[in-house]
């Protein structure tokens, strides 16, 4: 666990708006820097950073915080991770509070050290590989693309990664888990020989794996090979280029889904940059988790044969169950991304690419004259999909596309829902009236209105720490106005409880608070302009107003309800109220 001095020491040494400016050109707005948010696509710019108070917020998505929060989200690292990518940046060197996880974090630094140095010996081999060069010269790699992603050569010879790997002091046991190096009854070798090596880099940048194609001739070996999972690396959750791809894929608001490494490498390229591969199988819902965090919106660009078809039904069902919305693109038969590129060029495929049809399209046209099947197809889709809206729009466009009465197919999709419901008695999918009443719930919360008193007093609270204790033990529950501004203040109240000087823009108060809670500090922050000479004067009238508005709407409802006694013992309360406040002016 890292000490609260190290954290303060970085933010004390990274200022928020040289690390923001690094990926975001901002311009001065008034006491605020300006510029186009890096987390989603918008043309005007709405991503607001506040030198004084050191945090960020956009108006468009909704997210900010702290240096911190920034970090984790455009790296998209935990905090931990976070706190080790800045330490270094600053030059801070990390203390730990409590005991280490010892083995275990040993284990992971000492993988990610072996495929480091494997890396490094990979693309070292390719430059002496007159034979590896040339095929990718042959494949239309630019120089600029090799370099960029760090592609290798592993030679022919039985173990020259392995006595590489032990001439740098790593130990047997580090070689064998990275997975490297087979050990066998009939001794070591390496895992790979005589391939091109493709680097599977984590969201860091960090080497944990590698793809290998084979440039023999000889039949009885597989054309691709991938790193056995290790600790670092699991095949069915990784997305090969997504390290280059991930910030494209949240300012286009979609990604690219190909099928192989010089697919992606060619895509990119060709400036196809938010394109992204699975690992020599199949889309899973790890792939897809992985994407959603970058954008939940997916093109699939497959092969136009049967093999390929299949294959984008199947990422179909799996997109749908995730709640992620697709696109398909199925390419001439014969052809993959990285031909097609290199014949026809970027004009035509951007063209190619812009005439995608929705899932229900290519579900209906697949099917061909077994429309019907087609149709049982889709809805089998809409029930497995968990986001009510795009159930709702799914069915529409079928019914549209298939010109089968919408009620027709509601009916159909109870009958599907109840047959599943019936065959699997273990089945815990939510109603979607439960479903719909959770959203609706969500909604009301997150647009419920925050009243200008409590507004100003937030901004007060975040902007002027010495005001808080003349707020906080004053504000009364039943004046609340809002749920989302009720239950901040709880969470500020406790937090200073147990950290009387606690930072509220620190990662230790927002992991306290939600989505809708964090989306409020930071907007509120960005735009408090408080002002100091009156600001007691302010807290004054603000507690007065929240008060009598409060009671005020108490006694409205003991009215409408007709408890006469609550009501008699509330105005009592109203009028004491205001003496009160009458002998205090």
């Amino acid at each position: 666990m890292t000490s609260d001095r190290t954290v303060d020491e970085i933010k004390t040494k990274i200022d928020i708006a040289d690390l923001i400016a690094e990926h975001v050109d901002l311009k001065r707005a008034g006491q605020n820097l300006k510029g186009l948010c890096p987390f989603h696509a918008e043309k005007t710019p709405s991503f607001m950073v506040n030198p004084s108070k050191q945090i960020f917020h956009c108006f468009g998505c909704g997210k900010g915080g702290d240096i911190f929060a920034f970090t984790m989200l455009y790296e998209n690292m935990n905090f931990h991770e976070a706190i080790s990518h800045l330490a270094a940046k600053a030059g801070v060197r990390i203390e730990q509070s409590g005991r280490a996880s010892g083995p275990s974090k040993g284990l992971k630094e000492g993988l990610l050290e072996v495929h480091r140095v494997a890396l490094q010996f990979f693309t070292d081999q390719l430059n002496s590989s007159k034979h590896a060069v040339s095929y990718l010269k042959e494949r239309g790699l630019s120089s600029e693309s090799i370099e960029k992603f760090s592609v290798g050569y592993s030679t022919a010879a039985r173990d020259s990664l392995f006595s590489h790997l032990k001439s740098r002091s790593f130990t047997t046991e580090q070689i064998r888990t990275s997975g490297l190096v087979y050990f066998g009854e009939n001794g070591t070798h390496d895992f790979f020989r005589d391939r091109i090596m493709f680097p599977i880099l984590d969201l860091q940048g960090r080497a944990v794996a590698f793809g290998g194609r084979k440039l023999s001739a000889a039949e009885n070996i597989p054309k691709y090979l991938n790193s056995p999972d290790h600790a670092l690396f699991k095949k069915g959750d990784s997305c090969y280029a997504l390290h280059l791809a991930k910030n494209a894929i949240t300012q286009k608001g979609y990604s690219i889904v190909v099928e192989g490494y010089l697919d992606v490498i060619t895509c990119h390229q060709y400036s196809f940059v938010n394109t992204v591969a699975p690992l020599g199988t199949a889309l899973t819902s790890g792939h897809l988790k992985k994407l959603k965090r970058f954008s939940p919106k997916v093109v699939l660009l497959f092969d136009g044969d049967q093999a390929g078809i299949s294959a984008t039904k199947r990422s179909l069902e799996l997109i749908y169950a995730e709640g992620m919305t697709a696109k398909v693109s199925l390419l001439p038969t014969g052809e993959d991304p990285d031909t097609f590129l290199r014949k026809q060029g970027a004009d035509h495929f951007r063209q190619y690419l812009s005439k995608a049809v929705t899932p229900v399209e290519f579900f209906l046209k697949s099917y061909g004259r077994n429309k019907l099947d087609g149709v049982r197809h889709v809805l089998s889709l809409i029930v497995s999909c968990p986001d009510s809206l795009q159930r709702d729009e799914t069915l529409r466009e079928l019914s549209s596309w298939s010109g089968i009465d919408e009620v027709t197919l509601r009916d159909e999709l109870k009958n599907i829902r109840k047959s599943a419901s019936q065959k699997a008695p273990g089945f815990n999918r939510q109603a979607p009236g439960m479903n719909e009443a959770a959203e609706n719930s969500g909604l009301q919360k997150r647009f419920e209105a925050i009243s200008k008193e409590e507004e100003t007093l937030l901004n007060i609270i975040f902007s002027l720490p010495e005001k808080r204790e003349g707020i906080l033990p004053n504000l009364d529950p039943e004046s609340m106005r809002s749920y989302r501004t009720l239950g901040l203040f709880d969470k500020i109240r406790k937090f200073l409880a147990d950290n009387r000087e606690g930072d509220l823009f620190s990662p230790d108060f927002m992991s306290l608070c939600d989505n809708d809670e964090k989306e409020l500090v930071t907007k509120l922050s960005v735009n408090a302009e408080v002002d100091i000479e009156h600001v007691d004067d302010m807290i004054a009238g603000c507690l007065k107003t929240m008060a009598l508005k409060g009671i005020g709407q108490q006694i409205e409802q003991a009215g409408k309800t007709g408890d006469e006694k609550l009501l008699f013992s509330l105005l009592g309360k109203k009028k004491l109220l205001q003496k009160s406040y009458e002998r205090s002016e």
